[in-house]
């Protein structure tokens, strides 16, 4: 290197650093703080409250948390929570924003602007009832979790899966008997409606569910959702069905895991779920028809179940859109696993919050909230005397936000979600009242899912106060 060539390069590498410098001193000044003043911490993994405490937020992270006085900066917004309870922001952990009216209105009637645009409403909806991050388990929601990030619309953080991808026949297999060809796939012949419009890609054999999974990821998906077992909803597929080979399942797997991110099944089986194992699946959405032995394995090999209790309620009889012929079957099987909730909480699994939200929309609303009150009820006595209140508490928080975390690279979130701890993501609610002792401060008071008035006409008054990476989107402290 010539002299010139030194002089050049020092004067290069002094100017970048003091641009650093002046970047990182203007990013420090710009700093937005918000102190927190005599509040009462739920941290979302102890079941008790740490009184008179102060927290400080910096722009989207806790800073500190500290039961003596914090000092702050010129100008940062103080709030005085007078003993009322600080906790984090609540996270579903399966929903389908998308989804937004009934599958008989979808398919005949909407298209994908009718959607996307009811998909904005949605997620106001879940961002005012106290939801900070949601998981999208099915459906094309990248487009509403980029407009939320940018800060077009108000909403939750969303981690969007994409479409879910499902064996011919499967549990994602919505086809009429019309769309279904017979030709190699390529073409438009057999893809259905419901694949056009991004909800499901029907695919099978490793090559087109690799194609599939990549897809996904490539759209901006930060876990994969696949269809591993029968269901309700679907068209030709009982629900005891185990469904993709293991070749399948594990091909989807991997594709995930090359991005550092996972993968989470639909399924309710003991066989299917120890298939999706065998392979590294992580999380086993609803999951409720397994044993003992089935949830300690899922357990010990870190992965979660993710249920949704309204399904084993005896609201369910009055959902009109049950099929009357269909109602024995279900008081069996909610006569059958009845103390599934305790089961699972017995075999040592961690357990995530889901409404399964889908449908119209102020039924889902009502169904979201009435899951927190059920799940209560689920989740609550048994050998070990569960305290109901708080294993929902932790389910809609730490254990929820440690789920989610296992995106890796692809999460979305600037630190931890669901707890409140010093470099956590400042996603945080102030409640009037004590939700360990009253869960309804956080659901409305809701008891019943289709007799109680339209969420969107009733805000939760106990949620006072609702902030997301460290900005308030509702203040009525």
């Amino acid at each position: 290197m010539n002299l010139k060539t030194k002089k050049i390069a020092t004067i290069l590498t002094k100017t970048s650093l003091a641009v650093t410098l002046v970047v990182g001193m203007s990013a420090n000044a710009l700093a937005e703080q918000v102190l927190f003043k005599n509040v009462n911490i739920f941290n979302g993994t102890e079941n008790k409250l740490y009184e008179g405490h102060n927290v400080l937020v910096e722009d989207k992270l806790i800073k500190t948390i500290s039961k003596k006085s914090i000092s702050t900066e010129k100008g940062a917004k103080v709030i005085d929570g007078k003993g009322r309870t600080l906790m984090p922001g609540l996270i579903d952990g399966h929903v389908h924003i998308m989804i937004n009216s009934n599958y008989s209105d979808i398919i005949p009637n909407q298209d994908p602007y009718d959607l996307g645009i009811k998909s904005a409403i949605v997620a106001k909806d879940f961002l005012m009832d106290g939801f900070t991050s949601i998981r999208d388990m099915g459906g094309p929601a990248f487009a509403t979790a980029r407009q939320i990030k940018k800060g077009e619309i108000v909403g939750p953080r969303i981690y969007p899966s994409g479409a879910f991808i499902s064996q011919t026949s499967g549990h994602g297999d919505f086809r009429g008997r019309f769309d279904m060809g017979y030709t190699i796939r390529g073409g438009d012949s057999d893809v259905g409606v419901w694949e056009k419009l991004g909800f499901g890609a029907v695919a099978d054999g490793v090559p087109q569910v690799l194609e599939q999974t990549r897809l996904n990821l490539r759209h901006g998906a930060t876990q994969i959702k696949m269809m591993a077992g029968g269901g309700g909803s679907s068209k030709y597929d009982p629900i005891d069905t185990t469904q993709y080979s293991v070749e399948e399942t594990c091909a989807i797997v991997e594709a995930a895991k090359d991005w550092g991110t996972y993968v989470g099944a639909h399924i309710f089986t003991d066989r299917a779920i120890n298939r999706a194992l065998d392979c590294g699946v992580k999380t086993m959405e609803h999951g409720f028809f397994a044993s003992f032995e089935t949830y300690q394995r899922v357990g010990k090999e870190g992965g979660f179940i993710v249920p949704q209790m309204w399904a084993l309620s005896p609201e369910l009889a009055n959902n009109p859109n049950m099929p009357a012929d269909k109602l024995p079957m279900v008081a069996v099987l909610q006569e059958t696993y009845k103390d599934v909730g305790r089961t699972m909480l017995d075999a040592g699994v961690k357990v995530a919050f889901q409404s399964d939200w889908v449908g119209e929309i102020e039924e889902a609303n009502r169904a979201r909230r009435y899951e927190i009150y059920w799940r209560t009820v689920m989740f609550s006595g048994g050998k070990n005397n569960y305290d109901g209140n708080f294993e929902v508490l932790k389910q809609l928080t730490s254990v929820a936000g440690e789920m989610l975390a296992l995106s890796g690279p692809r999460n979305p979130a600037p630190g931890p979600i669901g707890v409140i701890e010093v470099g956590a993501t400042a996603d945080i609610l102030l409640v009037d009242g004590n939700p360990l002792k009253d869960i309804h401060v956080l659901n409305g008071g809701y008891k019943e899912w289709y007799s109680q008035p339209a969420p969107r006409e009733n805000p939760i008054k106990t949620i006072q106060l609702i902030m997301k990476e460290g900005v308030i989107y509702k203040n009525e402290s």
